[in-house]
């Protein structure tokens, strides 16, 4: 089933809005832990989902730095603290690793700490009916290139630890070079089936303003930087059926209309 849905902070109006949702046709709803991940969601609200047929998501907070070495106990708590979430919702939530520090991309040793994050973090709360999804990033500092997803999700080699290709941070992070147009696409989603051993399934995708290799700000998505519709068609002639995508831009409902 191919799912096109939104990413918003997650609130109180959280049953509101899925029948909002759902009334415009969207299928899935990637909820924002802005301030923190809350310890449970409501059963009713869960029902409520189910019924609209509206999968829920989550996104960890953007202040995760796995890169910050001398907390490595707060990261993993942050870790645990979406795994649990993952399993409540029954499926994936989505998390940006942070920033590479001083001593820049070149810091071998900063993959050893990650895996001590996972690793502590399994031990304390197993990821059964969940998944936690390691997102592409769109600037410099960031970890998060291709290649550094590929590495870090083939080292964790737990197939509920799966990766999250966001195309407007790697359009940004290559100048508009990558990620753009047919064979733009198509290499990327290559380099995941041929170096993870799957097939990648959970998308962020809008439109971006960028500098110097650095993704500025969302914009619309009918500004087609990357074009979202020109991605939608590689996807269907590779033969993916099976997707969500998850539109970001500050119009995001009208933006999949």
């Amino acid at each position: 089933m191919i799912r096109l849905g939104i990413a918003r902070k997650f609130g109180k109006d959280l049953p509101k809005y899925i029948e909002n949702i759902s009334n415009n046709n969207i299928d899935a709803y990637e909820m924002g832990f802005a301030y923190g991940v809350p310890d449970s969601i409501p059963d009713s609200t869960l029902k409520l989902a189910e019924e609209k047929k509206i999968l829920l998501s989550g996104h960890l907070p953007f202040w995760i730095n796995l890169g910050n070495l001398s907390n490595v106990e707060k990261n993993v708590k942050y870790l645990v603290d979406g795994i649990k979430m993952a399993e409540i919702l029954k499926s994936t939530v989505v998390f940006h690793l942070g920033f590479y520090g001083k001593s820049g991309p070149a810091f071998v040793s900063l993959y050893f700490w990650i895996l001590l994050c996972f690793k502590q973090a399994f031990e304390q709360v197993p990821l059964k009916n969940g998944r936690i999804g390691i997102e592409t990033t769109g600037k410099k500092k960031a970890i998060g290139t291709v290649d550094e997803i590929i590495e870090i999700v083939n080292l964790i080699n737990n197939p509920n630890v799966v990766p999250i290709i966001d195309w407007s941070h790697i359009f940004a992070r290559s100048n508009g070079q990558a990620a753009n147009g047919y064979l733009g696409f198509s290499s990327i989603l290559q380099r995941f089936e041929n170096n993870c051993n799957l097939i990648p399934d959970y998308f962020h995708g809008g439109s971006v303003i960028y500098e110097n290799g650095n993704e500025k700000k969302h914009q619309s998505a009918r500004y087609f930087s990357p074009s979202m519709p020109s991605l939608l068609d590689v996807l269907e002639k590779r033969g993916y059926h099976d997707y969500t995508m998850i539109i970001e831009s500050p119009d995001s409902i009208n933006d999949i209309k």
